[in-house]
């Protein structure tokens, strides 16, 4: 097995990982849902947690994903025109997306960076309802997952630096294992 082929079977597999764990959080935002609609309409009872603790479990859901979405190219992308071009193209145009996508998540990830540790440091706590929950843990998911997507983004790019050289590898996002030329 290459370098190439080990490296991007370890990335993939980290962000195949932490998709499928975050993707637990489903459950837990169905759990808090059906728990506050009993309450609510059966109990006549409502929670002050439940909207509230949904959102942030939606929200940490959402942004961790992000990794396993480009792992498993499921991002938006208007292809009509890319998927006509030779693959030697394609793979340029994904150098650049990639370089430039790097680019910006590093300004990005300073500012997550930045963010999460203001709400860490003064210990900040939500004031959209009486439950007043600590939102660092929340603000914090932020850097991990722009950490999360930069490294499936070098993987993307190191995929299409190959492509573009030319190089024959074993892709492992290939179930056939056929080469990714």
């Amino acid at each position: 097995m290459s370098k190439v082929t080990l490296y991007l079977r370890v990335q993939d597999g980290l962000s195949d990982w932490v998709g499928r764990a975050v993707s637990w959080l489903t459950l837990g935002i169905i759990g808090v849902l059906l728990f506050e609609v009993v309450a609510r309409y059966i109990l006549n009872s409502p929670t002050i947690w439940g909207h509230e603790l949904s959102t942030m479990f939606f929200g940490a859901l959402s942004i961790l994903a992000g990794s396993y979405t480009l792992r498993h190219q499921g991002h938006v992308r208007s292809d009509v025109i890319y998927r006509l071009l030779p693959r030697r193209v394609q793979a340029f145009c994904d150098l650049v997306i990639f370089i430039l996508a790097l680019v910006v998540l590093a300004i990005v990830l300073q500012m997550a960076v930045d963010f999460a540790y203001h709400s860490w440091r003064i210990g900040e706590f939500s004031n959209r309802s009486v439950w007043r929950p600590p939102l660092w843990p929340i603000k914090a998911t932020i850097p991990v997952a722009v950490g999360l997507l930069m490294l499936q983004c070098l993987a993307e790019l190191v995929r299409a630096a190959v492509r573009l050289a030319g190089i024959s590898y074993r892709d492992p996002r290939d179930d056939q294992g056929a080469t990714g030329q």
